[in-house]
């Protein structure tokens, strides 16, 4: 059985088929059964998987704010802690990953240059503007009674996430190589990251091969629950065509 670090767990597929591991990268706070579902479609397709909640505090943050590459904020020690994952992974991977945690993905496949990793799947993210982000989280997720205290926790924590979210984000996605493939999922009814936030992350790197799912009913996160026959075949088939028969 494959020893993976920070309670990886890693899900055999019944019957494999193809040569790569999906990493799945949950959002912020995820445990491992609100992903359960996409672990067993993947494993349903004939793909291994792993799964993970990320290494947290008992507040939910990183035990840290530096990284291993001296970058402060969570999204830096996010990326730490995939790079490890990916490292320890054998073989071809896909990495599939949940809202904003997913810049942390990134910053961990510009860090590789994305050797072994065939494809990256976003579900809801990431978004270039996080501060708006997390004063939409403190309106609907965990409100906060009025506006200017909503404005105050997304001013203070944005610097914790990343000194510059957008510009290292944007500096990761530069570092993959021409003609990387991305599938980048989004609800238009997401309250929490609109899809014109996504775009702004993928549209200025033309060394992308990214395309979009877009889930006009969906919001934030709910596209293989609540509308699988929209969702399922457009992800089984980028799956398909990226990844390699055994």
């Amino acid at each position: 059985m494959l020893s993976l670090s920070f309670g990886a767990e890693f899900h055999p597929a019944p019957k494999k088929l193809y040569q790569e591991t999906i990493l799945f990268i949950p959002f912020y706070g995820g445990k491992k059964p609100q992903i359960r579902r996409h672990v067993e479609f993947a494993n349903e397709l004939g793909f291994d998987a792993v799964d993970v909640e990320m290494d947290t505090s008992v507040l939910g943050f990183p035990n840290r704010v530096i990284s291993s590459q001296r970058g402060l904020g969570y999204k830096h020690v996010w990326a730490d802690q995939v790079e490890q994952l990916l490292n320890e992974i054998p073989g071809r991977k896909i990495v599939f990953a949940f809202s904003n945690p997913s810049s942390g993905a990134i910053e961990a496949l510009g860090r590789r240059r994305a050797v072994d990793v065939a494809a990256l799947i976003c579900d809801g993210g990431p978004t270039a503007r996080y501060w708006d982000s997390l004063v939409k989280y403190y309106t609907s997720e965990t409100p906060l009674p009025i506006l200017p205290a909503r404005w105050a926790a997304a001013t203070l924590l944005t610097p914790l996430w990343s000194l510059n979210a957008r510009g290292t984000l944007a500096e990761d996605l530069a570092k993959l190589p021409q003609g990387f493939p991305v599938l980048s999922i989004r609800g238009w009814k997401d309250h929490l990251i609109p899809p014109k936030h996504i775009d702004e992350v993928f549209e200025p790197h033309l060394n992308l091969n990214w395309r979009k799912l877009s889930l006009p009913e969906a919001g934030h996160l709910n596209g293989l629950r609540d509308f699988p026959e929209d969702y399922i075949p457009p992800v089984r088939d980028f799956l398909i065509e990226v990844a390699r028969p055994v």
